[in-house]
């Protein structure tokens, strides 16, 4: 199942309010969610799985839900990435080839 990365920020006079919305949505929801409101980014992040893109975003409370970015994310293992290197070196000789 793809996983979500959802941001949603609030200003330091809605924070108490954003909190307490998260908290009511249930506690997989809040166990999920990290949080930069004790310093001076009042942010928060939230990592799920969902089957979509809209389905990642009902997560949160509506109060949130037009605001908040949501990006599907993934995991790469080393194979994966050496591979990315491989076909990136294959396109620069090809393009290098052909000036």
């Amino acid at each position: 199942m793809p996983h979500y990365l959802i941001e949603s920020s609030h200003t330091p006079e809605e924070c108490v309010r954003a909190l307490t919305a998260i908290m009511e949505s249930g506690s997989q929801i809040l166990s999920h969610s990290w949080f930069a409101c004790g310093g001076s980014a009042h942010t928060g992040w939230i990592n799920i799985e969902a089957d979509n893109e809209s389905q990642a975003r009902y997560v949160l409370p509506p109060l949130m839900r037009s605001a908040a970015h949501v990006v599907e994310v993934h995991k790469f293992t080393p194979e994966e990435i050496r591979g990315f290197h491989k076909k990136s070196c294959e396109a620069s000789s090809r393009m290098m080839g052909t000036l």
